[in-house]
């Protein structure tokens, strides 16, 4: 029987990512994600992480309401998508979302998330009633300290594939094109003492050298169409996992 996974994310890239790669069957097609389109939930007026887990939380959030209103396929899976940003390392989100989700109700007083077993950003709720996987999103990319779903979008930027992904959005002088992105408008910034502090900077000089039309999540969502297969599965596999784990 196919499962009903409900998404929340704090951003538009990491729904957009999601999507694709359930589309290109990186994500067990055994579930469902609601909405179908991995779009923002009604009551997510604003994105990020203060907005989306305020429309979470308490007797009339997000995750409550799944439990009083849905009488069928328990447990209700669930599924967070964070981002580590400046905490210390990914247990420090996982318990600030765990504090936050806490509140006077028996089933809510006591929540709890463990980690998941080989994975240092996923962490699991597991009962009855509700099973929530939380996957902190933590790209490690040389030269900033912040991170983020965006730096998982630099790792396929920089990684074994980058020349296919620069030949695929301008044909011709790829390697020329990368220097620049990686080289010359990184050394530019510091020479001028802005150092990259944020993925989602870096991602705009290769939103610049390619020529590319859009914002940053239109031009993540052409990255992950294009990335071969197998990078897609190494970038991305903790989230892949929590994927799994939900079904």
């Amino acid at each position: 029987m196919t499962k009903d996974i409900y998404i929340f994310t704090e951003g538009a890239t990491e729904r957009w990512v999601g999507k694709i790669l359930r589309d290109r069957g990186m994500l067990n097609q055994q579930a469902i994600p609601k909405p179908a389109d991995w779009s923002t939930r009604p009551r997510t007026e604003r994105e990020g992480f203060q907005q989306v887990l305020g429309a979470l939380k308490g007797a009339n959030g997000q995750l409550n309401n799944l439990l009083k209103t849905i009488k069928i396929d328990r447990p209700i899976r669930a599924l967070l998508v964070f981002d580590q940003e400046d905490r210390k390392n990914p247990q420090d989100l996982a318990n600030e979302v765990a504090q936050a989700l806490r509140w006077n109700d028996p089933f809510w007083q006591d929540f709890t998330f463990q980690p998941v077993n080989g994975w240092d950003n996923l962490f699991e709720h597991r009962s009855d009633e509700l099973h929530l996987m939380l996957h902190v999103s933590n790209a490690a990319v040389d030269g900033i300290s912040r991170r983020d779903f965006d730096g998982h979008i630099l790792q396929l930027l920089q990684g074994p594939a980058k020349r296919t992904i620069a030949q695929a959005f301008r044909p011709g002088n790829a390697h020329d094109l990368l220097k620049k992105a990686e080289e010359e408008i990184p050394q530019l910034m510091q020479s001028n003492r802005f150092p990259w502090t944020h993925a989602k900077s870096w991602l705009y000089a290769y939103i610049t050298v390619f020529q590319f039309r859009g914002s940053h999540v239109a031009f993540a969502e052409e990255v992950v169409q294009k990335i071969p297969e197998d990078e897609l599965k190494r970038v991305f596999a903790s989230l892949i996992e929590a994927w799994q784990r939900l079904i």
